[in-house]
């Protein structure tokens, strides 16, 4: 993502500052992390043999992945554009120019693509779920819309409970409403489908962050342990550790 949360240092020793949060996204409208976050199909094609492809009449959605597979934004949206005018139903060019006008900063394309990819039929349900998630990040960190945020990140969990991203950005909404019971079962379902990291760590001292809020600070110190585990660097994890034994 790159998510950054639950790593303030607490202020006051041997109590909890005030409660860490989760940046869902980059600050700003554009989204340059994506790329990472939702990686494209490896393609064989270098740039320069997918251009010479499409100018022959080939696929505009291959060469739409290479650029962006490079992190070239504007150039994946202008070729991925052309491909859904190729052939509207290609769920999977409409996916990635999501994506793409995210990298871009086009966040209402962004919008438009991600919710076709979100219905279309010839995606995953995980692909499906990926879309959905990220189109609640768009309207989450990129236009300030909750509401809207708040039921793609829903059905992107219906569909896919491992949705990492989805989860752990409705987990930080419910988190920021004083929804601690809602908010530590997102982000329980954040730490399945996340990989070990930064962005694990940070949902970890979240966990432990809820659970001292609760009095339970055996769970609280397991959930710092795991944080540390995943980042040996997260500040509130440490120092919350050290101050609970």
């Amino acid at each position: 993502m790159l998510l950054a949360g639950c790593t303030q240092t607490p202020q006051v020793a041997g109590k909890p500052g005030q409660t860490p949060t989760v940046n869902v996204a980059a600050s700003g409208a554009a989204f340059p992390q994506i790329k990472d976050r939702r990686p494209a199909p490896k393609s064989s094609l270098s740039v320069d043999e997918a251009e010479t492809n499409a100018a022959n009449g080939g696929s505009k959605r291959e060469l739409g992945l290479v650029y962006y597979s490079t992190g070239g934004f504007a150039a994946a949206q202008k070729a991925l554009d052309a491909a859904v005018v190729q052939k509207d139903s290609d769920g999977l060019a409409w996916l990635y120019l999501g994506y793409a006008a995210m990298g871009n900063g086009d966040v209402d394309r962004a919008v438009e693509a991600l919710k076709r990819a979100g219905d279309a039929s010839d995606l995953t349900p995980v692909q499906r779920a990926a879309a959905l998630a990220e189109l609640g990040t768009v309207h989450y960190q990129g236009l300030n819309e909750d509401a809207p945020a708040k039921d793609a990140f829903t059905k992107a969990i219906e569909l896919n409970p491992k949705e990492g991203t989805a989860a752990l950005a409705l987990g930080t909404m419910l988190a920021e409403k004083k929804d601690s019971a809602g908010a530590k079962r997102c982000f329980t379902l954040a730490a399945s489908g996340l990989k070990k990291g930064a962005d694990r760590a940070s949902v970890y001292a979240c966990i432990g962050r809820l659970e001292e809020e609760t009095g339970n600070m055996a769970a609280a110190r397991a959930q710092y342990a795991l944080a540390i585990k995943d980042d040996p660097d997260n500040a509130w994890a440490k120092t919350r550790l050290s101050q609970l034994k």
